[in-house]
């Protein structure tokens, strides 16, 4: 299985590489626009060819794409790859915003997806089996990740709210995407999204807590990017009391094995997840961020939104079918 790498903005691809070779694929190339020196890192990690061109990667005709494209330009990666006729892993975040959702999902269609690496964790995946046919009442998620590195000045797009979304999209779509397992499709009522920043440096937040319903299940959502070790876990209440799980931290613990398998399934035109799912998991993560930063909007202190956003994009229909030319440099 032959592997090209459109992108290198994170860590994440290069776990992906490790994975896939430690499978069997070969990586054939890689490119990036806007992280040079990641991609010359990557390169010689992998010993493969740096292509200065999109254009140049897919020529190679790869059997599959990873894509870890800066979140500005996912959608028009994306659309390069099915213009291509190459099945893609898009590494999130793919959106930061109602109007990055939007050219997500008006792209035509293709075998791709895009998704956390925790969806694919076993432990998550036993869980969501066990709980099936109880009655949930309530369910917590939790994602923490140090965003200190997202402070540093070549990631600092990751934590702009413009760029990858800053914390509530890097590190929320973990946890929305958690609950996403525990609860197929799940779509949320954001009932109030309190958030802070800590006195960090951080343009997004350090800390939010969201809480929502989907349908008549109470669901409390912790997002952190505190110091200290990584913490993705779930706590689900039926009538049989209180379940709970924290997720490994070792690579396949964290669903990375399984993201590899996932991939090279997708090569086989094997597209493991629900695009209705995918953009579910969003609108929540995007709904919880509007609701926690529109303080902002509203000229109040920084600390609590209240504004429902009844009129904001994320409440239109679908969108209209997308019309790019390809314009990747």
């Amino acid at each position: 299985m032959r592997v090209a790498f459109a992108g290198v903005a994170h860590s994440h691809p290069f776990a992906d590489a490790a994975g896939l070779v430690a499978r069997g694929a070969e990586v054939v190339g890689v490119w990036d626009e806007d992280d040079p020196a990641r991609r010359i890192d990557f390169a010689e990690r992998f010993a493969v060819p740096a292509r200065a061109e999109l254009g140049d990667l897919l020529a190679l005709r790869p059997d599959v794409v990873v894509a870890t494209p800066r979140t500005p330009r996912a959608a028009e990666v994306a659309f390069a790859c099915a213009q291509a006729g190459i099945p893609a892993f898009v590494n999130k975040t793919v959106a930061a915003d109602a109007a990055g959702l939007a050219r997500w999902r008006a792209l035509p269609p293709a075998p791709r997806f895009t998704s956390s690496v925790l969806r694919f964790a076993p432990a998550l995946a036993a869980f969501a089996a066990a709980l099936r046919g109880c009655r949930i009442h309530a369910i917590d998620v939790h994602a923490q990740h140090d965003i200190a590195g997202f402070l540093t000045a070549v990631r600092r797009w990751q934590d702009d709210p413009s760029g990858a979304g800053g914390t509530m999209l890097n590190i929320g779509l973990h946890a929305w995407e958690m609950l996403d397992v525990l609860v197929s499709g799940a779509r949320a009522e954001i009932l109030s999204a309190v958030r802070t920043t800590g006195g960090s440096a951080t343009s997004s937040e350090l800390l939010a807590s969201v809480h929502a319903l989907v349908g008549t299940i109470p669901v409390t959502v912790t997002i952190a990017g505190l110091a200290g070790p990584d913490r993705y876990a779930v706590r689900v209440w039926t009538d049989h009391g209180a379940q709970e799980l924290v997720l490994p931290q070792d690579g396949d613990g964290l669903g990375y094995g399984a993201t590899a398998d996932a991939v090279l399934a997708l090569a086989r035109g094997i597209v493991p997840i629900d695009p209705e799912r995918t953009a579910a998991v969003y609108r929540n993560a995007i709904a919880a961020a509007e609701e926690a930063r529109c303080d902002e909007a509203l000229g109040r202190d920084g600390s609590l939104g209240r504004d429902r956003g009844e009129n904001s994009p994320l409440h239109a229909g679908p969108p209209a079918p997308m019309a790019m030319t390809p314009e990747v440099r």
